[in-house]
């Protein structure tokens, strides 16, 4: 996968956000991603839904079984509540994912991004081995996904 460097940091930051539970950063980070266009929206939708599908793979080590998705759906929503999502539709996104699924078809594709963030930005904060920070497993799952390795080391 190529990663345009604008992109990932237009992805970067709105992960940031989210882990730092910062609704205005969050905010202003999610317009910044409206305010580059449509190219740059689908290109940081796909690697966005690229980085769950890895950061899940990674925790799960191979990929997510539909079996676990109601416990990851309960428990991002309840973490991350702040944000408003609701555990159906993290459902939804996470089942999209352990099926191989483009999220964007299984929910509107503005709620898959949205949706894609929160999970996301909770998995590298949530997950993040002890003495690493998120951004080093962010970029562990970058360098991954633009040399097309299937399995890294997240929950390692």
């Amino acid at each position: 996968m190529r990663i345009d460097d604008r992109v990932e940091g237009l992805v970067r930051e709105s992960l940031a956000a989210v882990i730092a539970a910062d609704p205005g950063r969050m905010t202003v980070a999610g317009q910044a991603v409206l305010d580059a266009g449509e190219q740059t929206l689908d290109e940081a939708s796909d690697l966005l839904f690229a980085l769950n599908d890895r950061l899940l793979a990674d925790l799960h080590d191979g990929p997510v079984r539909p079996d676990s998705v109601a416990a990851l759906a309960e428990a991002v929503a309840r973490m991350e509540a702040w944000t408003g999502l609701d555990s159906s539709v993290a459902w939804q996104f996470l089942m999209a994912l352990a099926q191989g699924r483009d999220p964007s078809e299984a929910l509107p594709p503005d709620e898959a991004v949205s949706t894609g963030l929160v999970v996301g930005g909770w998995l590298l904060s949530a997950f993040t081995p002890a003495g690493q920070h998120w951004e080093s497993v962010l970029d562990e799952c970058l360098d991954c996904l633009e040399n097309n390795v299937l399995q890294g080391s997240f929950a390692s």
